[in-house]
């Protein structure tokens, strides 16, 4: 398929921003699975952490052979500077009902925006999203569970939590679009206003039923979002970066850490005498 340079630097930027919310998101679970309360909360983070870290190595494999970008450098050769990543997933949960809402809108908000590229006509990405969709439902059971558990005080956690966390994932869907060239292009089916459109009715749906909110209240936390000093091509704030903590959790930089890490292309050159 040919794709011309304006197409493709702009799905290289929208691909990026799924796959490094992905990334950033299976570190949150690994972070989480020492608070877990029971052992089958400990596997459900340990198997969800695992999906979301392969889809991020999928889609960054998927994107170095078919928009020919240079080999491991996605995951290796960028800064943080560079990463596109969901800013909701910035700060850190503030307590159990902070993570399960931070958890359902971040899994909500990815598998929409993916789901614009199930029907698309660029095959390999198409299939990829069939392929994790199968996952994410099960990431779905999940936290359906964990909401239909909530304790009273887990409740009054989340609804605190919903004003400072819905607007900025609002946000990152981005402002309605007068334009979609991928949507143009065939390479997705759905276009993001409509992905957002969908997400915003999920979410009403789950915080009247969830959390006691009556419509009114929820259709006004849904209207807000903040776009201001905005970097769309990264869909977080201009200049941000996620904090360097998280970001060394995730590439760490030791000198041990660099050599693990190393290509199986480089590292099966290595001739290793043991004895």
């Amino acid at each position: 398929m040919n794709i011309d340079d304006t197409l493709r630097k702009r799905l290289i930027s929208e691909l990026l921003c799924l796959a490094d919310s992905k990334w950033k998101l299976g570190h949150w679970y690994i972070k989480v699975m020492l608070n877990s309360r029971t052992l089958t909360d400990a596997t459900a983070f340990a198997g969800m952490s695992q999906d979301e870290l392969g889809h991020t190595r999928a889609l960054f494999r998927m994107m170095e052979e078919v928009l020919e970008l240079p080999e491991h450098q996605l995951e290796f050769g960028r800064s943080v500077e560079q990463i596109h990543d969901m800013h909701m997933l910035d700060q850190p949960p503030q307590n159990r009902g902070d993570f399960y809402l931070c958890a359902y809108l971040a899994e909500a908000a990815l598998w929409r925006f993916l789901a614009t590229f199930k029907q698309g006509n660029l095959l390999q990405l198409a299939n990829l999203v069939t392929h994790f969709g199968k996952e994410t439902y099960f990431h779905r059971l999940n936290i359906d569970g964990w909401f239909k558990t909530l304790t009273p005080e887990e409740v009054e956690q989340m609804t605190k939590a919903l004003g400072h966390r819905l607007p900025q994932v609002l946000a990152w869907f981005g402002q309605p679009e007068q334009g979609d060239p991928l949507l143009d292009a065939g390479i997705r089916t759905t276009g993001v206003n409509e992905a957002r459109a969908l997400f915003t009715e999920e979410v009403l749906t789950k915080l009247t039923t969830h959390l006691g909110l009556d419509h009114e209240a929820a259709t006004t936390l849904l209207a807000g979002s903040d776009n201001m000093n905005w970097d769309s091509d990264r869909r977080r704030p201009a200049g941000s970066s996620m904090p360097a903590e998280l970001w060394e959790f995730m590439v760490p930089t030791s000198d041990v850490a660099r050599l693990a890490r190393r290509p199986l292309a480089v590292s099966i050159e290595d001739n290793i005498d043991l004895f």
